[in-house]
């Protein structure tokens, strides 16, 4: 799956992968885990990658009730601060029914609530997170993060904005070898669903048992060391709209204010 390839005129090895089932069949293959399999759950979020790699496939529905709490607090204000309004929509089939239409016989009796069309439809965002980080932070400092990803992915989606989802994560080994795990993990042409990429952004073993199982495989992976992480690679050359780079501290925006961190990336596109 790998190849050695220039990425801005650097020399590097690649494992790119066209969704996330591609990558956990490629992750699965590897023969002779190590650190992917055998790091405590404290670390990795999960007893080993077995359990991994069943979360990734099945569902991630352990953590759910806390993802949509969180979402529906930040996307209520989200909603608010960048003026998102949904129209009432009648159809034969919905989420919910109106009775006062079904005593009447009227078909169309279902409704959702759903976005007001605007000049934003059609617009495609490509959206590059880097999911890597270094050995020292917490599974849970992984998992808060990718919770307020979701949400700006969320708002993306409620703003009716085709959203390509991209993660990468790239690291140094010895003697300056760089590697870059590349993996798309929405289609912009596909239906969004929050819930299935949970996972990917918020779930620490999206790096610490997969990833590392593709590294292992590439010759990046060592009992001591799985590299050190830099700035993704391949986002600059593929054209990146919104890059979200691996965070160094919870000092930061994105935790001490992730509603003002979601509508700020927004705007800072020029999307409102």
């Amino acid at each position: 799956m790998g190849t050695v390839t220039k990425v801005n005129g650097k020399t590097m090895h690649m494992d790119f992968f066209n969704s996330l089932g591609e990558m956990l069949v490629y992750a699965d293959s590897n023969s002779r885990k190590r650190q992917s399999d055998e790091q405590g759950a404290g670390f990795s979020g999960t007893t080993n990658y077995a359990h991994a790699h069943k979360l990734a496939t099945e569902g991630w529905h352990e953590i759910r009730p806390e993802v949509e709490k969180l979402l529906s607090t930040l996307s209520e204000q989200i909603d608010n601060r960048l003026d998102i309004v949904n129209e009432l929509e009648y159809a034969v089939s919905g989420g919910a029914v109106d009775v006062g239409r079904w005593l009447t016989g009227e078909p169309e009796c279902m409704f959702n609530f759903v976005p007001t069309p605007n000049a934003r439809m059609g617009k495609v965002v490509r959206l590059f997170i880097d999911y890597g980080a270094s050995g020292g932070y917490s599974a849970n400092f992984i998992q808060q993060r990718g919770i307020v990803i979701c949400a700006l992915v969320d708002a993306l989606q409620k703003m009716r904005i085709s959203t390509e989802v991209w993660g990468e994560t790239a690291i140094t080994g010895s003697g300056g070898a760089i590697h870059t795990t590349v993996v798309k993990l929405h289609d912009a042409t596909a239906q969004m669903d929050i819930d299935e990429l949970m996972f990917a952004l918020a779930n620490p073993s999206m790096l610490r048992r997969i990833t590392f199982s593709v590294r292992e495989m590439a010759g990046f992976g060592h009992q001591c060391s799985y590299g050190s992480t830099i700035p993704t690679e391949y986002a600059v050359e593929y054209g990146a709209d919104i890059r979200i780079e691996r965070l160094r501290t919870t000092e930061s925006l994105m935790f001490s204010n992730p509603v003002e961190w979601v509508v700020s990336t927004i705007k800072g596109m020029d999307l409102v």
